[in-house]
């Protein structure tokens, strides 16, 4: 080992960033490394003729009163990057029993006033389906945190189906558990899910950030620099070097770098299998880290548009049969794939329009498919994919001057090491799934002396890169106490 840290955070993700810009803010010698050549992890953006765009669709929510805001506000970098919640932002399209897909219209911000009549309509519910659907929506904007955390072993369809509501409803509630957790209802913990839908309608949703969404990450390692530490891209950990059950640094391609505490962003599993190696675990802990679940993945086109096409900056399309649960996942696995697919599709450039050439677009478009990396079918995803947006969006074709597709694998290529079969591409990281959220969720602190995890993997809640910064930020304050209590008592 060469250069000495107080902490060194392995990973530039939403969470790792986060987290690094907190330590190095508080006085800690901070150390912040990532293989890729800019923060964001998997949703960091990237410059291309004239572009500027995610890898794959990704916005934020809550809109307003977010950890990102908070995280700004404490590093001192509120006007480095504007959290972006426009009115409109974007428009859900459901087909239903109509036969078609209707539109409903949707804001960045929290509902106004003639929005739940709205979505009534939209959803083609009957006078009858109301006052059911009034106690669903009462209960969970009112539940107590306790009865919310007594939620934590029963499933989101459990909890849906305590109400008599109508197939359109529980449509709905699929494609928002595909879209924002990329789990199924009947696998998602209720707990996670009402708390997230409470942050949603009290903060809105579907929010961006002017430079692109991976600004903020790239905002948060600046900070790191400005508070005395150092942030070092396009250098890949090798190991995370263990003694006598405690770290004692990271080995990377460009040397050693010591330090008594690291901070990894790099995935549980990746972390304990691959840069620390099993055999400084207990077999118990290494056979509890194997049977996390991962969340699914997406697997998508990028559309370059000669001209704007889209209207909104958020184009969501599914019907009863496109969402994902568990037994349609099995199905698709053995073969029997669906008519229609859940589309979900992001237009950076409706949001800030200085990340399009101008006069063109770059739509995101994705669907769902499986977290395994090596898995033989993305082609078939593809066709999916533009045979849906070819049928919802018919000017899109005539105007593709490229297109870029990825799959699982590029996602686990970029952000997360593939070390256990059928896993590596997910979306998110483990899934928010019965099991493994609230009480259940894996702790921060490994068992080897001065080892932390941060990220969609522990210490947060809610949707995607805001449940990787509430860890980010959980995980800082956690790290500090730490060391103040080491301190204190040596």
């Amino acid at each position: 080992m060469n250069e000495e840290y107080d902490a060194i955070v392995v990973g530039a993700g939403f969470g790792g960033a986060a987290c690094a810009a907190l330590l190095a803010k508080h006085g800690l010698k901070t150390l912040l490394l990532d293989k890729n050549a800019r923060p964001g992890g998997k949703g960091l953006t990237i410059s291309r003729e004239g572009f500027r765009y995610e890898m794959w669709p990704v916005v934020g929510g809550p809109s307003l009163n977010s950890q990102f805001a908070a995280v700004l506000r404490e590093i001192d970098a509120e006007d480095e990057v504007a959290l972006l919640a426009p009115d409109p932002a974007g428009v859900l399209l459901y087909k239903g029993a109509s036969g078609g897909y209707e539109p409903l219209v949707v804001s960045a911000l929290p509902q106004q006033a003639g929005d739940a009549a709205n979505m009534t309509h939209w959803l083609q519910l009957a006078p009858a389906d109301l006052p059911e659907m009034a106690r669903l929506f009462g209960d969970m904007t009112s539940m107590p945190l306790q009865d919310i955390e007594a939620l934590d072993e029963v499933s989101f369809l459990e909890f849906l189906s305590r109400y008599r509501l109508p197939r359109s409803v529980h449509s709905y509630f699929g494609m928002w558990s595909n879209v924002l957790f990329v789990v199924p209802t009947d696998l998602l913990a209720a707990s996670e899910a009402i708390k997230t839908f409470r942050d949603f309608m009290a903060g809105g949703a579907m929010r961006y950030h002017s430079g692109g969404y991976g600004r903020v990450a790239e905002v948060f390692a600046q900070a790191v620099e400005r508070f005395g530490g150092q942030v070092r891209m396009g250098i890949a950990a090798e190991r995370i070097a263990v003694e006598s059950s405690a770290v004692r640094g990271v080995v990377t391609q460009a040397g050693g770098f010591s330090a008594p505490i690291v901070v990894s962003n790099a995935g549980i599993q990746p972390t304990v299998l691959n840069l620390v190696g099993e055999e400084h675990f207990d077999k118990g802990y290494v056979s509890y880290v194997k049977g996390l679940l991962p969340s699914w993945a997406l697997v998508g086109i990028r559309y370059f548009l000669s001209k704007p096409v889209f209207r909104y900056p958020v184009n969501i399309a599914f019907s009863d049969d496109s969402y994902w649960d568990s037994e349609r996942f099995l199905r698709i696995k053995a073969g029997e794939l669906p008519d229609e697919a859940l589309v979900f599709i992001v237009v950076p450039s409706l949001y800030d329009a200085s990340l399009a050439p101008e006069g063109k677009q770059c739509a995101l478009a994705a669907t769902l498919c499986s977290p395994d990396p090596k898995a033989g079918d993305p082609e078939v995803w593809w066709n999916k994919l533009d045979e849906m947006v070819d049928r919802l969006w018919p000017d899109v074709r005539p105007h593709v001057e490229r297109e870029e597709r990825y799959s699982a694998a590029q996602v686990s290529s970029l952000a997360r090491d593939h070390v256990l079969p059928g896993q590596g591409g997910e979306c998110i990281g483990l899934a928010q799934i019965v099991g493994q959220c609230g009480r259940h969720k894996p702790s921060v602190r490994a068992p080897i002396l001065g080892l932390y995890y941060v990220g969609c993997d522990a210490g947060g809640y809610g949707c995607g890169t805001h449940q990787a910064v509430d860890s980010g930020v959980a995980v800082a304050r956690l790290v500090l106490r730490d060391c103040r209590a080491r301190q204190a008592a040596f």
